[in-house]
């Protein structure tokens, strides 16, 4: 049997989560005021089963993560589908099209200019999770970056990346980074 799904993204929701983002930045970091910020933008859209998870990330070359400046700075956009219940919740596979509708809405014009990665953690990949970035310059400008990630072509010759000064490990899923410290209980 099909099932038609007519419901369509809000625009007032995606009004009231921008201006929840801009209210600090997420550098990548676990911290509690890290979840606070996450928490605070994330939101269920029960028409379109969508769980939305809009942030301004900063600090991913200033920190050593990622050698090109270009990527410092994004727009982020987090997109998974569940069907919630009261007192329980379903996960559906990613809605691709649903998607696209609410990159939009967020977007706009600027849509074409996203960088979209597929789930990569096994939380990510359980929840279909998929990640939307706008890259942009220092005051918030959408901008295609330049070259690779890796690319150190637009970074002064003396500039090391973390991996460079403490070694990054091969699998460890966290790629020599900084902003996502493996604990001890992970």
């Amino acid at each position: 049997m099909l099932i038609l799904n007519l419901a369509q993204p809000d625009p007032s929701l995606v009004a009231d989560m921008r201006l929840r983002a801009a209210r600090m930045t997420y550098d990548g970091r676990k911290s509690p005021a890290a979840r606070r910020y996450i928490e605070h933008c994330t939101r269920y859209h029960k028409p379109t089963h969508t769980c939305l998870i809009y942030t301004r990330d900063a600090g991913m070359h200033t920190s050593g993560w990622w050698k090109n400046p270009d990527y410092d700075r994004c727009l982020h956009l987090s997109v998974s589908f569940i069907a919630m219940e009261p007192g329980s919740f379903t996960r559906l596979p990613q809605d691709h099209k649903m998607a696209a509708r609410w990159c939009k809405l967020f977007f706009g014009e600027e849509v074409g200019k996203l960088w979209i990665e597929p789930p990569f953690s096994e939380e990510g990949k359980a929840s279909s999770v998929y990640h939307y970035r706008l890259f942009c310059d220092p005051a918030w400008r959408p901008l295609i970056p330049r070259g690779e990630v890796y690319s150190k072509d637009w970074t002064p010759a003396d500039w090391k990346s973390w991996s460079d000064v403490h070694g990054g490990k091969d699998g460890d899923g966290y790629f020599g980074s900084p902003n996502a410290v493996k604990t001890a209980e992970a």
